[in-house]
């Protein structure tokens, strides 16, 4: 097995053995068991060789006794230390808000809070490990593995060579500049204005900051400021947010797919397929979003949860449609 960054720092060439691709685990305990048994079993007996985590491990949808998500990354860390690059772990829409210091909602469940509490004193190699991830993983035989999928974001070549070599901390130090002593109470008080609480009272409650003198206080500050007004999260932001053909429908979200697919194969094997997971899947664990793109529900995004999928990926054997890898979904639960 040899996984490599590429000549992009987000993009990951993994260009020999079989992958396990996981999805979505959103603080399941019990699913994150089982697939890291699973592929433990399946590496022991040389059936897999790379373990791909795409994406949103953390922030459990249901009662906060029941999130395991801090627990599950820091096995994800203990598991680095073990498989070394057979584990890859790909940036998630989730993990945003704890790289940026923002809060992350969807209607009323504030996901972001329970996670900074839990954090502790694993906050510095916690957050270390979300700013390093990579965006991609593109393969040999064909297929990219990504979070969320494709976006309008990378319409320009400029555009492309931004998001495939992204540094979240360039775009926090070009916020913190901006917060001189003049600008710092005025920009506080529009803040307040717009969540209805103080900014001391944000800064405990929802990002446990101990107070006036924590070196984080104005993280949530900066972080907001960054995503609102940096230009280069006007490409960050669709490429891991993106709702594919609920956003753009199907016609125009397939000439997306095939806009990134032909991204990613500069200078690389031609890329033919996309797998991502981050939207829903109903019945069958998985979704064949159009021809060139296989949408996975390894958890939470599985309806009913039971039907969640994982994909083995022989990442060497050439593929041209999204179809051809459904005999390779199998399931935690048989």
């Amino acid at each position: 097995m040899a996984a490599n960054r590429s000549k992009w720092q987000r993009v990951i060439d993994l260009e020999s053995g079989t992958a396990m691709i996981v999805t979505d685990l959103h603080g399941d305990w019990d699913a994150y068991r089982r697939y890291r048994d699973r592929f433990l079993e399946l590496h022991k007996y040389g059936r897999a060789d790379t373990l791909i985590l795409d994406g949103d491990l953390i922030h459990y949808a249901g009662p906060a006794v029941l999130d395991k998500s801090v627990e599950m990354i820091l096995d994800v860390l203990r598991l680095q230390e073990e498989l070394g690059e057979q584990l890859i772990y790909l940036l998630g829409n989730h993990e945003i808000p704890h790289i940026y210091g923002i809060t992350l909602s969807k209607g009323e469940d504030l996901f972001t809070p329970q996670f900074e509490r839990a954090m502790g004193e694993y906050r510095p190699q916690i957050t270390a490990l979300f700013d390093s991830l990579p965006f991609y993983v593109r393969t040999p035989g064909g297929v990219t593995i990504t979070h969320a999928g494709a976006s309008s974001a990378i319409s320009q070549p400029s555009a492309v060579e931004l998001l495939f070599n992204f540094s979240h901390q360039a775009v926090l130090q070009r916020a913190r500049k901006q917060i001189t002593p003049e600008a710092r109470p005025y920009l506080m008080r529009e803040m307040r204005q717009q969540y209805g609480l103080t900014y001391n009272q944000m800064a405990r409650e929802w990002f446990a900051v101990t107070g006036l003198d924590d070196p984080r206080y104005d993280d949530f500050l900066v972080g907001s400021l960054a995503v609102s007004s940096d230009p280069q999260m006007e490409v960050l932001w669709p490429a891991l947010f993106t709702r594919n053909e609920k956003e753009y429908g199907d016609y125009n979200y397939t000439l997306l797919v095939n806009n990134l697919l032909k991204a990613l194969s500069l200078g690389y094997h031609q890329q033919k397929v996309l797998v991502t997971g981050h939207i829903d899947c109903r019945q069958n664990g998985f979704k064949l979003v159009n021809r060139q793109q296989l949408r996975i529900a390894s958890a939470k995004h599985a309806i009913p949860r039971e039907a969640c999928k994982y994909l083995l990926l022989d990442v060497t054997k050439p593929v041209e449609t999204a179809e051809e890898l459904l005999p390779h979904m199998q399931s935690i639960f048989v």
